[in-house]
């Protein structure tokens, strides 16, 4: 056995473990040609016959024999080879920080020159990335000779350190077939295996499940499975003896609000399963399963964010894209990271807060053109809620952003694939699990209900796969497919790639990237004119910010441009709540809002007689005498809220535009904004 390489000790130990394998799935495991896995197997055999057993290929199978003792015999001799030494250097990196994330303990580099079967001059060399890796997340690596690594810094950054890195490390598509023991790819197993350790994850992995059955949790995928990343970290932690610390009053606030009664239903859940948490951690899990629906706020109270962050990063990934002349893929993996940015980001850029961004010059410089056009997006898009971005935010959201389109670049030329299935995300698991193994020539995998059906298949698939027949779409190649895929689906499926590849790469990849789409259309023209053209300025004689939102409300209403007065008045009441709604030394305010109760977009401003104060950056107050007031649909166009951006982007950087606002007539307003809306050197 001494004689066998890692990767051929690791198909043995795994055909032992299991009996047979998948040609496909092993080479999907360990990125090798199916060639190259047969002259291994060869080699393997050679081995073998010193203890009675063989490996024979069938239909795609690879299978083991030659009796229980033998085998017994031969596991005992290879131990478990770790699948840890098949790894890539990208991937060694990620397990080393995440096991440096966890532990309390400094960690001697030879540890992970011994896991890794690489020399301690290849685990430095990882080291350098890892340490430029903490330092942009507030963490610092310290490297020191008889002492060993560890990671210092608050364990809030160190767990919002290691939940990046692990969606990095993965996609969704490929985490949660993990969560619901639907996959085989070693890559995640062990990941969570060296993490946290076999028995923890399983235990976790229960608790989750008690919790979906106690209407806790009735959210999206993601949200199940960040509850149970979160739940992971706050138990190893725990028994690690290093709970999260957090101020004492923000737990017993979080604890006492009605808001985050659900906490006390997990604790209850969690003690029957024999795991106790302290308050802290309750408290923790409180914040990070209330799924950024409320932020904690300078009165201390817990309020409604009021704001879609979802459309926020669709919005500003839209503007990336124009302002590139490039069109960039919004995958989950994107908009989640945004969205996770973005949450806490509202509340440092509400109380003036600034974060650290130490590379913010080596982003700068590596992302020049998307820094400058992310740059561009965050003026845009987030001055509407008067909010200016400044650059170590910038650099974050750049990142993000960055990243997706590195990962769209290497799967273009790939093919897409639509998979329908009826049996619940369970069985498409399975499938997608089997064909992500069986076809590298696969890229970018959506799975689907049968009554979604119709709205995706129209989206630009190569293939699209049903687990059931599927009637009444002669126009689209649909194939049916058993969830357990057999030789015979994988032969259907194989000719059906070899006709969709044999058009060119470059056909694919202008198809898929949809440049044909129209970005703007009539009706948006139309639009467009008419907010300009009724464009409104009135005077008020409101003593304070509740009348100032009534009467608005009303005018705006008078002109059948909303539903619901009352649902109108409480979504800007919640906005204003924020704060920053006030720009700062220019007695103006930004009202704005996006909401299904607004039928058309609305542009106006009014002035008070008399000012009102109002709560400005921070802590500060200030005299308000005039409001903007910019209204938009839900479903909004991107067109009509980057003209709504381009303005609120004036109002916060151009003085001239304020005084217009505050003194001006009503037509050299309208000329301004004009002016405004047709420049194109911003």
């Amino acid at each position: 056995m001494d004689t066998l390489t890692a990767r051929q000790k690791f198909i043995l130990n795994n055909l032992i473990e299991k009996g047979s394998i998948s040609i496909g799935d092993l080479s999907q495991q360990i990125d090798v040609s199916f060639r190259t896995i047969l002259r291994e197997i060869s080699t393997i055999n050679k081995s073998l016959k010193h203890y009675k057993l063989r490996i024979s290929y069938t239909d795609g199978n690879l299978n083991i024999s030659g009796g229980k003792a033998n085998m017994d015999k031969l596991r005992d001799i290879l131990n478990g080879i770790p699948y840890l030494w098949l790894l890539t250097p990208e991937q060694r990196v990620v397990f080393i920080t995440a096991q440096l994330l966890l532990s309390n303990n400094p960690i001697k580099s030879a540890y992970f020159s011994y896991q890794f079967n690489v020399v301690e001059g290849t685990i430095s060399v990882y080291l350098d990335k890892v340490e430029s890796w903490m330092k942009v997340r507030n963490l610092d690596l310290v490297r020191k000779r008889g002492f060993g690594l560890k990671v210092e810094g608050n364990d809030w950054n160190k767990r919002n350190a290691f939940v990046e890195l692990l969606y990095s490390y993965k996609s969704m598509n490929d985490l949660l077939p993990f969560l619901y023991k639907d996959t085989s790819e070693y890559s995640v197993l062990a990941f969570f295996k060296v993490s946290f350790g076999e028995k923890l994850v399983n235990q976790v992995r229960e608790l989750v499940k008690k919790l979906e059955g106690s209407s806790i949790l009735k959210s999206s995928d993601e949200a199940y499975f960040a509850a149970f990343v979160h739940i992971l970290l706050s138990v190893k932690r725990t028994r690690s003896g290093s709970s999260i610390e957090l101020p004492d009053y923000l737990v017993s606030d979080i604890l006492s609000s009605k808001k985050f009664s659900f906490i006390k239903e997990i604790d209850e859940i969690f003690r029957e399963s024999g795991v106790a948490l302290p308050e802290n951690e309750l408290a923790y899990l409180a914040i990070h399963l209330n799924g950024g629906k409320y932020l904690y706020k300078y009165n201390r109270k817990f309020e409604d964010i009021g704001i879609d962050l979802e459309d926020l990063a669709k919005e500003v990934v839209y503007e990336v894209s124009k302002r590139l002349n490039i069109r960039i893929n919004i995958d989950k993996q994107l908009i989640v990271g945004l969205v996770q940015h973005f949450n806490p980001a509202f509340y440092r850029l509400t109380m003036g807060l600034q974060v650290r961004n130490p590379i913010v010059n080596e982003i700068k410089e590596y992302y020049m053109q998307l820094f400058e056009a992310v740059d561009y997006a965050c003026r845009i898009v987030f001055s509407k809620y008067n909010l200016s971005i400044p650059s170590s935010e910038v650099g974050y959201i750049t990142m993000h952003i960055g990243a997706a389109i590195e990962r769209q670049n290497i799967s273009c030329g790939k093919l897409r694939v639509l998979i329908i299935c009826s049996n619940g995300i369970g069985t498409a698991n399975i499938l997608y699990s089997k064909l992500k193994m069986s076809f590298p020539e696969f890229g970018e995998m959506d799975v689907c209900s049968l009554k979604d059906m119709n709205e995706k298949i129209n989206r630009g698939y190569d293939i699209v796969l049903s687990t059931i027949t599927v009637g009444g779409n002669s126009n689209k190649d649909i194939i049916t497919v058993s969830p357990f895929l057999p030789n015979k689906d994988i032969e259907k499926i194989r000719g059906i790639i070899k006709s969709k590849i044999s058009k060119s790469g470059i056909d694919r990849i202008v198809e898929h990237s949809n440049i044909g789409d129209v970005e703007e259309s009539a009706e948006d023209f139309k639009t467009a004119d008419d907010m300009l053209k009724d464009f409104r300025l009135e005077y008020l004689n409101a003593r304070d910010f509740q009348s100032v939102v009534k009467e608005i409300v009303s005018d705006i209403y008078e002109l059948n441009l909303i539903d619901d007065k009352e649902k109108v008045k409480y979504l800007i009441k919640k906005r204003e709540e924020q704060g920053s709604v006030v720009i700062p030394g220019e007695h103006v305010a930004l009202i704005h809002i996006r909401s299904e109760e607004v039928e058309s977009p609305f542009l106006g401003a009014y002035r008070l007689k008399d000012p009102v104060k109002m709560k400005s950056l921070g802590f500060s107050s200030e005299d308000v005498d005039t409001f903007l007031v910019m209204f938009a649909r839900k479903d909004e166009s991107n067109y009509i809220l980057e003209l709504l951006g381009k303005i609120s982007m004036s109002l916060v950087e151009e003085k001239k535009f304020v005084k217009l606002l505050r003194i001006g007539n009503v037509r050299d307003i309208r000329t301004e904004l004009v002016r405004i809306l047709n420049r194109e050197d911003y």
